[in-house]
């Protein structure tokens, strides 16, 4: 299944991949609630997800919420390890860099079936560099400091996989705020990513 909120990308797509050996395409949707329900009644093995016109981590929700037995590859994404990291914690398999051919779209497809993901060297480094850094933050050395009842709520909603816009509006407050409170829960815990204070947090409640 196709999910895009352009026509013309969603149908592009669905002719790019019409009688490509061992893909059928069986629709092409909107992200709207019409298109979550019609991929919610065919139950495709994967949807392949249209994220540079739309916010892929609420994409994501809906859609895992929706079908949680589908596959989410995310289409057209920017190939920086941040977007990459995002998809990744939305829920997403796999995904599509923006400049990538047919044929690299119809291999990422069959490897997101099969369980594998292949991804540019800087992505993979980056990768690896995450690993280190949360290994290093699963140290029992590094005590939790004492954060306010904002600054927990925050964090809470981090590891959701919640943006900071969408943090803002769950609490009613500005971006400009939730990004000065994590910059302080950052500090308090001695990391530089909110990865890594989200994994010192769930370090704790397991201990």
């Amino acid at each position: 299944m196709i999910a895009s909120p352009v026509r013309l990308v969603r149908e592009g797509l669905a002719a790019s991949l019409h009688g490509r050996n061992g893909v059928l395409v069986v629709g092409a949707v909107s992200l709207d609630a019409q298109g979550i329900a019609r991929i919610v009644a065919v139950e495709p093995d994967v949807v392949l997800v249209d994220v540079g016109q739309s916010d892929a981590v609420a994409t994501a929700r809906r859609l895992r919420s929706a079908s949680p037995q589908t596959k989410l590859v995310a289409f057209a994404l920017d190939e920086i390890d941040t977007d990459v990291f995002a998809c990744a914690a939305a829920g997403f398999s796999s995904y599509i860099p923006r400049e990538s051919s047919a044929e690299e779209l119809l291999r990422a497809l069959a490897d997101a079936m099969d369980g594998r993901m292949q991804c540019a060297p800087h992505i993979a480094a980056a990768m690896f560099r995450r690993l280190a850094d949360l290994l290093r933050d699963n140290s029992p050395r590094a005590a939790m400091p004492s954060l306010t009842f904002r600054e927990s709520e925050i964090l809470a909603l981090a590891e959701e996989g919640r943006s900071n816009k969408e943090i803002a509006r769950d609490l009613a407050i500005s971006c400009a705020t939730v990004k000065n409170h994590m910059h302080n829960i950052l500090q308090k815990m001695q990391v530089r990513r909110r990865g890594q204070a989200v994994a010192r947090l769930r370090t704790r409640r397991d201990t």
